[in-house]
């Protein structure tokens, strides 16, 4: 099993497909093994319930094969979002 932290970068908002393709994304790594994983959100303005659900997934699927999960770069609104949701700490948020 790898445990070189992997950095995922989207260039756009996660909503509709783009949350499927990360989703996709995100298992692929996870079944070769990569269960450090660092998604940075500098160029994410926007994420939809979709989205935020492929978080949670993400991140309890890496817990179970006890890697790391972090997000890192959030804009104001997207740390309020998390905020209001009660997430922002169970995500693993800097």
């Amino acid at each position: 099993m790898s445990t070189t932290p992997i950095v995922i970068a989207p260039e756009s908002d996660i909503v509709g497909n783009a949350t499927h393709d990360l989703k996709k994304e995100f298992s692929e790594l996870i079944k070769s093994g990569k269960v450090q994983i660092t998604l940075d959100l500098e160029k994410v303005s926007m994420i939809d319930s979709l989205g935020i659900g492929v978080l949670v997934a993400t991140r309890n699927s890496v817990r179970q094969s006890d890697g790391e999960f972090s997000i890192v770069n959030l804009s104001n609104d997207l740390t309020q979002l998390f905020s209001n949701m009660r997430i922002i700490e169970f995500l693993n948020v800097s």
